[in-house]
């Protein structure tokens, strides 16, 4: 009987895991009091709630970490789409899923706390909200590259050098980048 409840609690567990996805650059902190902004989580990253408690979320966020690099968490293995960065004297706690192979990079969940709002549970919205401001921003002096035309560790910088000659709002910058980075692996159509 004790095994039957213990499955139906971790079951229980599961099903109301919620997961959200940034809207904006957050700020994350270690632990729930802090006050000291510790890393910046990227939009359209998700996160697993863990727990809400007055006006912060308690989240896990699984990526991959460089061994050489471990203050940042990228969205992908081997690609510098960053999901999750913290600042080198925060160095975060988080358990290794399965140990890097072949020069790849080590997949981790991180646990951390962000504020509980700009979050969003449905990503298509973001995404069509970006896709739709590259298209209009960046077509106006130029033919539109295809997102697939460069792939996620230039579109960073590529991006950033026409950034100022569009009226892309800079709150809005690194949703557009992390749009261009995921789509051209094909992550998002």
């Amino acid at each position: 009987m004790s095994k039957i409840i213990l499955v139906s609690l971790i079951l229980a567990g599961c099903l109301n895991a919620k997961i959200l996805y940034s809207t904006t650059v957050k700020s994350v902190y270690l632990d729930d009091n802090s006050k000291d902004v510790a890393g910046k989580l990227l939009p359209t990253n998700a996160i697993e709630v863990l727990q809400k408690s007055s006006d912060r979320v308690k989240f896990a966020l699984k990526g991959y970490v460089n061994p050489s690099s471990p203050n940042v968490i990228y969205y992908s293995n081997g690609d510098r789409i960053i999901a999750l960065s913290f600042a080198k004297t925060k160095t975060p706690k988080y358990e290794i899923i399965q140990k890097a192979k072949d020069g790849k990079f080590d997949e981790v969940r991180v646990v951390a706390y962000t504020t509980d709002d700009e979050l969003e549970n449905e990503l298509k919205l973001m995404i069509d909200r970006a896709k739709q401001t590259y298209q209009e921003s960046c077509s106006i002096c130029h033919q539109l590259h295809k997102e697939s035309q460069y792939n996620p560790n230039q579109w960073p910088s590529l991006f950033r050098s026409m950034l100022s000659r569009t009226p892309i709002d800079k709150k809005d910058e690194w949703l557009i980048i992390q749009y261009l980075q995921k789509a051209s692996k094909g992550d998002i159509k």
